[in-house]
């Protein structure tokens, strides 16, 4: 499972706030706030794009990659 970290970075970015967020970026605050809230099921690589330039930061410190426990279906597996 990928979960966003929106929330901590932007608390390391002097506490900002997502309108703050939507100003200097430009995404749309519905697709802001469900990163923040971690309900976006899908994301364009132009919005990942946008944040980081807004925050300064690597896509890396966006996103957190969690396993998924055994049992769990993961449709991916090689």
């Amino acid at each position: 499972m990928i979960k966003f970290k929106l929330d901590r970075v932007l608390f390391e970015n002097g506490n900002m706030k997502v309108p703050k967020l939507q100003e200097i970026s430009g995404v749309n605050k519905n697709t802001l706030y469900a990163i923040y809230n971690g309900s976006i099921t899908r994301i364009d690589v132009s919005v990942i794009d946008r944040i980081c330039a807004a925050l300064n930061c690597q896509p890396g410190d966006l996103l957190e990659y969690i396993p998924d426990e055994e049992g769990e279906g993961n449709n991916a597996k090689a």
